[in-house]
């Protein structure tokens, strides 16, 4: 998959890079370019720290990427969805909580109908709601966010990335 950002508290103006020859725990996660019949893309609205961002996940143990999207669109959207191709991966180094974080961005497309979520109690806390946007709308909602927490800058940084890959492609 391609790589499309290496993203570092350096890169993001907030401290230091990435610590060569340090030990770091590893997440992967998977997001989602989710798409439905017409044409907008799912977003991640989270009103307490003010910032947009895709649905998606973390890869449980014995779980493919790909299966971690299905499962994490089902819960944060709720729909089933139809993985249609890979757009590349991220790699952020977040030293302050000494973590690799790796993401691997996918198109798909909503399967059937949308119902109801099952979020989780810290995504409930943090009050996300899917919003349905043009891809573009939801660059530039990004792209100008300021976030209310650490970790706001890294997936406002990654999901810039996945978007404009998209895009990118789509020419």
């Amino acid at each position: 998959m391609k790589l499309l950002a290496e993203i570092s508290e350096a890169t993001l103006g907030l401290g230091e890079g990435e610590r060569l020859g340090t030990q770091y725990e590893l997440r992967k996660s998977a997001r989602a370019i989710l798409l439905n019949e017409q044409g907008g893309v799912a977003t991640q609205y989270l009103t307490k720290y003010n910032y947009h961002k895709l649905p998606g996940g973390g890869v449980d143990p014995g779980e493919t990427v790909e299966e971690a999207l299905v499962r994490e669109v089902k819960e944060e959207v709720g729909c089933d969805c139809l993985i249609e191709r890979p757009v590349g991966m991220v790699i952020e180094y977040r030293n302050k909580y000494m973590m690799v974080h790796i993401s691997y961005g996918f198109v798909a497309r909503v399967q059937g109908a949308v119902g109801t979520p099952a979020l989780e109690p810290g995504e409930i806390e943090e009050g996300q709601q899917t919003l349905w946007l043009s891809p573009a709308t939801v660059l530039e909602k990004i792209h100008q966010d300021v976030p209310g927490k650490f970790e706001g800058h890294f997936i406002l940084a990654r999901e810039q990335a996945f978007l404009k890959e998209y895009l990118r492609s789509k020419l």
